[in-house]
């Protein structure tokens, strides 16, 4: 439990560091919650600092995901506080845009956003993998028609 509030006490403090540094109104500009970029040992680190330099725009994550464990989309102007694998909070980001697009039509021009690949072949062999990895543990069907939920950002605080 202390764990529990320590955290969130950082991301209050967080929060409110930034709401003072940047000048917002507390009643005006929401707090939608934390995002944390795949918890798993190095792969998060590295999704971070693409976060962080500006590289790593986007997030793809199934649409039968949210529906199964009855999370609503995320909205454009939702405000998220991005945590590192350690739980300790590394930068703001504002939701631009959210598209539902099935997984097979998904552009080059929106997967480059993802910031590691180096073409839509080798974006969609990863994302696939890791699909399909989702729908497992998660109980649904992956094939090329899923919807995927194509959340773009942009860092406004770090």
């Amino acid at each position: 439990m202390a764990d529990t509030e320590n955290a969130k006490t950082k991301l209050e403090e967080y929060w409110e560091k930034f709401l003072e540094e940047t000048h917002q109104d507390k009643e005006l500009v929401g707090f939608s919650g934390e995002m944390v970029f795949e918890n798993r040992g190095l792969t998060g680190v590295g999704q971070m600092a693409l976060v962080l330099s500006g590289k790593k725009t986007a997030s793809f994550s199934p649409l039968p995901y949210y529906e199964i464990n009855r999370e609503p989309l995320p909205l454009s102007g939702e405000i998220y506080i991005a945590e590192d694998v350690n739980g300790e909070p590394r930068c703001i980001l504002e939701v631009t845009d959210v598209n539902l697009i099935p997984f097979a039509e998904i552009p080059w021009e929106l997967a480059r956003r993802d910031g590691e690949d180096e073409n839509l072949e080798e974006w969609r062999a990863k994302q696939k993998d890791y699909l399909e990895d989702e729908a497992a543990v998660s109980g649904f069907d992956f094939n090329d028609d899923t919807k995927i939920v194509c959340e773009i950002f942009r860092v406004i605080y770090s």
